[in-house]
């Protein structure tokens, strides 16, 4: 009886004692996997903050050497232009260099002297003035005459061309005898055409046809 006693009593106490002791082990357990899934949060955080600032650094990098490769190519570029218009521009100089006109009553513009006259008169004294300074009326057939007369000319008031009809002939021809290219520009009227509209002036718009007894300011070319 008393053995029995003591076993009884023994497993009393033993089952009181894992009875306390279980709902420790549950908590225990609970805070180990509790904190086993925030660790294992913060790695996968860390990882995706990682893969994150590799890519921006490696787009950074990837971005800064195409500006690098841009910078290099637009001045390569720009130097080729550069020595280009350097080229031109000298060649422009030289030609212009070698050129020289009568005296500095005359404009010097594109290769080619210009004079312009501060008087007036009619068409044909207009043109025998320009040969006596061994020159004749300017005569338009490309940009640089056109830029002359913008660059140059009294927007108020108008010159006498070398373009006229000749006895004897129905079109418009340069004094050098060179044919009228109509599609350079047109030839304005102001009146019904006569036997006295027979030469052209130019104002800083548009050419115009005139009696050549009119008088106005001319412009002679060399």
């Amino acid at each position: 009886m008393a053995g029995d006693i003591v076993y009884a009593d023994i497993k009393t106490v033993q089952t009181s004692s894992s009875k306390h002791s279980s709902p420790l082990q549950k908590t225990d357990s609970h805070h180990y996997g509790i904190f086993q899934k925030a660790g294992c949060a913060m790695i996968i955080i860390l990882v995706v903050i990682v893969i994150v600032l590799s890519t921006i650094v490696i787009q950074f990098n990837s971005a800064r050497h195409r500006e690098a490769n841009n910078e290099s190519i637009k001045k390569d570029c720009t130097g080729e232009k550069k020595s280009g218009k350097d080229s031109s521009i000298d060649s422009s100089n030289s030609s212009t260099a070698n050129q020289s006109c009568p005296s500095k009553d005359w404009k010097l513009h594109g290769g080619q002297c210009y004079w312009v006259s501060e008087s007036k008169s009619s068409w044909g004294k207009s043109q025998a003035d320009c040969a006596t300074k061994n020159s004749h009326l300017v005569v338009i057939q490309n940009f640089i005459d056109m830029s002359f007369l913008w660059l140059h000319l009294n927007h108020s008031r108008l010159y006498w061309i070398g373009l006229s009809i000749p006895t004897g002939r129905d079109s418009w021809t340069w004094i050098d005898n060179s044919s009228f290219d109509p599609n350079l520009f047109l030839i304005k009227t102001t009146s019904p055409q006569t036997r006295r509209t027979k030469c052209a002036y130019v104002s800083h718009t548009e050419i115009t046809a005139e009696n050549c007894e009119k008088t106005n300011q001319w412009i002679c070319e060399l």
